[in-house]
């Protein structure tokens, strides 16, 4: 295979850095060997295969003592190197000079921070994969470094606990930019509007596409499953038509969250209303009244200060003014002091009680309105002071939010993981309820209802009779299975699918046998993929589960003779078997131009950007520029009733099929005729459909 059929990514590579495509193209290193670099191992060997393979050298600061898979060291071209990975001498022992990435995946994040100078400073082609939490340092390191991704472990798989647990049919929720976007899976229902007897074509709209079906019933396929480089997209041909009870997937695009429409907000006063008439009713009225107050209270001191100290002056200065010029004979020593006094209540003390007063009535009510206003600042400026003190003094006078009676989730474990699923299910306004042992993020008090104690016990306590789900993500695989145990046996009378963070994979695996109606996932097997997919030069948005596989969101930057570039997308989509869903490319006028759910006629240019939802095995497709082959066509064409429609007739051809202009109006200018083209099946379908609408076509496939 020549060079340019090999994916060239700018951000793998510098001008000038292909120094040997055997080694330097293919060479990797991993530096820690814990259950996310071991995982790593297996998924960077996927994109191995002859005459391309991966060499794969691992760093590690100590032997492994056990490995999740027993031949894992097989896929390593020597045993691993035992040593520090931040030291110069073990990254030149492992290769780094002529290494195309290497991936630091140590469980300390600064062993991972300055591991990833040193490669730098080694070899400034590499590209570094990092896994870290800090994403604000990640910012910052990116633009020093450059060629630089860095990855969450715990955060790349948390939607995949929480959607898990939530149960809707939701199987991700990610944003790109400006645009959101939702993957659902749910079962069509009869008369559905929607995708009740509608071909497969048919739902692949302008902001929505159909991901994957499983139908009841076995469709007759003619000539076979369409032409697809994936197992899970595309694979149904263009005419089969989806019936109620099929099982669907499918993305589509959602409004933006910052975008809302005021409907929108007026419906959550609605809600708010509501939750107040329901907590008079249930005699919860106290703490309504207590989160009334809280919220007024809630403003800065200091600026309440400020206010008062202003509004304190301007009285003096008005006082003394008003005292100044009605009693002439009054000096501005004594008038500024009389001043004062108004200010501290002294109302009586200036004027003299019954006394004849020397000034006019007018003067004595402003006089008077002074000493009141200023009575309530202070009054008001003591009580916030000691509203704030006692505040800090009885924290459980806080509101808490009530605990949920039905239809909630339970979170069971709150560390980096919890916290981050917890955020989630808080997100898309799901009812829920955290346990814990140890309180190690203190902004969720006052946000979700907490259970601090002991874990075993307290989600007991969480309403588990009547809950939705159990999403158990403690750091104890075994506190977590127990969870999950008594969950299931509470839920027995139910369909309740408990979900369960594991170690490691084999676990997973082998409780899927043992509880079936559990959904086992390990963290790092999870983000594996996406460290790996990284590993190539492309940055992994998101990731979620479909059909028992791991689908990455990932962004593509087109250079010049990489493997997409100047593709039309139903080559991309069908012959690497990915689902495009947003480009970014420049228009007629220049501008950069987004275009939602592409279509396949599009083609791609250098410099363009591309997001697609794939498999690992797609990302390893594109890499080595290996394509699905199209099928075979035999198109039949007759002279039509108007020759104008030749022009367009050619023109469509051309756009549809991805052969030359030219090409296409000769053959129109010969018709009547007959062509061999190469398409997909998807592409076949839709140029039948266009083409017929000009002159009388038969297309059929030609058998080999």
């Amino acid at each position: 295979m020549p060079e340019s059929a090999v994916r060239k990514s700018p951000n793998t590579y510098i001008p000038g850095a292909y120094v040997d495509p055997d080694l330097a193209q293919d060479h990797f290193i991993i530096c820690g060997l814990g259950s996310l670099g071991q995982q790593s191992i297996i998924n960077l060997n996927k994109f191995s295969y002859d005459p391309f393979q991966v060499h794969i050298t691992a760093i590690d600061q100590q032997p492994p003592t056990s490995w999740e898979i027993d031949d894992l060291p097989s896929l390593l071209v020597e045993p691993p190197i035992v040593g520090d990975c931040r030291r110069d001498h073990i990254l030149k022992q492992a290769g780094i000079d002529r290494c195309r990435a290497i991936l630091i995946v140590t469980s300390d994040e600064s062993t991972n921070v300055e591991t990833a100078i040193a490669a730098r400073r080694l070899n400034p082609a590499v590209h570094i994969v990092l896994r870290s939490s800090r994403h604000s340092l990640n910012a910052l390191l990116s633009k020093q470094l450059g060629r630089f991704v860095a990855l969450d472990a715990t955060e790349l798989p948390a939607m995949t606990f929480a959607l898990a647990g939530l149960g809707d049919g939701i199987l991700s929720v990610f944003k790109i930019g400006p645009y959101q976007f939702r993957v659902s899976e749910r079962a069509v229902a009869a008369g559905d509007a929607h995708y009740d007897n509608f071909p497969v074509h048919r739902l692949h709209r302008r902001h929505c596409r159909l991901l994957n079906l499983k139908p009841q019933r076995l469709p007759r396929q003619p000539i076979g499953w369409a032409t697809t480089a994936s197992s899970v997209f595309h694979r149904w041909q263009p005419h089969v038509r989806v019936h109620a009870g099929d099982q669907i997937a499918y993305i589509e695009v959602e409004r933006h969250a910052d975008s809302l429409p005021h409907k929108r907000r007026k419906t959550k006063l609605v809600r708010k209303m509501g939750s107040w008439v329901e907590d008079l009713l249930s005699g919860d009225w106290r703490r309504q009244l207590l989160s009334f107050w809280q919220q007024e209270t809630q403003q800065s001191l200091r600026r309440v200060a400020a206010i008062a100290f202003s509004t304190g002056l301007a009285l003096w200065v008005l006082g003394t003014l008003l005292l100044k010029y009605s009693v002439p004979t009054l000096s501005w020593p004594k008038a500024i002091s009389l001043g004062a006094i108004l200010l501290l209540g002294g109302y009586g003390d200036v004027f003299g009680g019954f006394g004849v007063s020397l000034v006019p009535s007018w003067v004595l009510l402003v006089c008077l309105l002074i000493s009141l206003t200023s009575l309530l600042v202070v009054i008001g400026v003591f009580g916030l002071l000691a509203d704030k003190l006692l505040s800090s003094r009885f924290e459980f006078l806080r509101r808490r939010p009530r605990l949920p009676k039905k239809n909630h989730v339970i979170v069971v474990g709150l560390g980096r993981v919890g916290n981050r699923v917890t955020q989630i299910l808080k997100e898309l306004k799901q009812p829920l309820v955290a346990v814990t042992h140890q309180l190690q993020y203190p902004e969720l008090v006052g946000q979700v209802p907490l259970l601090i104690g002991d874990r075993l016990q307290e989600f007991r306590a969480a309403n588990l009779a009547t809950a939705k789900s159990v999403i158990a993500v403690t750091d104890d695989t075994m506190l977590n299975l127990e969870i999950a145990l008594v969950a299931s046996e509470t839920m027995a009378d139910r369909v309740f699918s408990p979900v369960v963070r594991t170690l490691n994979q084999t676990f997973s695996d082998n409780l899927a046998a043992l509880m079936p109606q559990a959904k086992a996932f390990s963290v790092y097997a999870l983000s594996a993929e996406a460290f790996a997919g990284a590993a190539f030069g492309e940055n992994i948005l998101s990731l979620f589960r479909l059909n028992e596989q791991t689908i990455l969101v990932a962004e593509y930057q087109l250079e010049a003779g990489d493997t997409l570039s100047d593709r039309l997308l139903a080559e991309v989509s069908y012959g690497y078997g990915v689902v495009p869903i947003l480009l970014q490319t420049r228009g007629l006028a220049g501008d950069w131009e987004d275009l939602l759910m592409p279509a396949d006629e599009l083609r791609l240019s250098s410099g363009d950007r591309l997001y697609m939802l794939s498999s690992i095995n797609g990302l390893r497709r594109i890499e080595r520029g290996d394509m699905t082959p199209p099928r075979r066509w035999r198109l039949e064409a007759k002279t039509p009733m108007n020759n104008e429609m030749l022009l367009e007739a050619g023109n469509l051809l051309s756009q549809l099929s991805g052969l030359s202009l030219s090409q296409c109006r000769a053959f129109m200018e010969q018709l009547p005729g007959t062509m061999e083209i190469l398409l997909y099946d998807y592409q076949a379908y839709r140029l039948m459909q266009a083409l017929s609408r000009q002159l009388p076509i038969q297309l059929a496939p030609v058998e080999e």
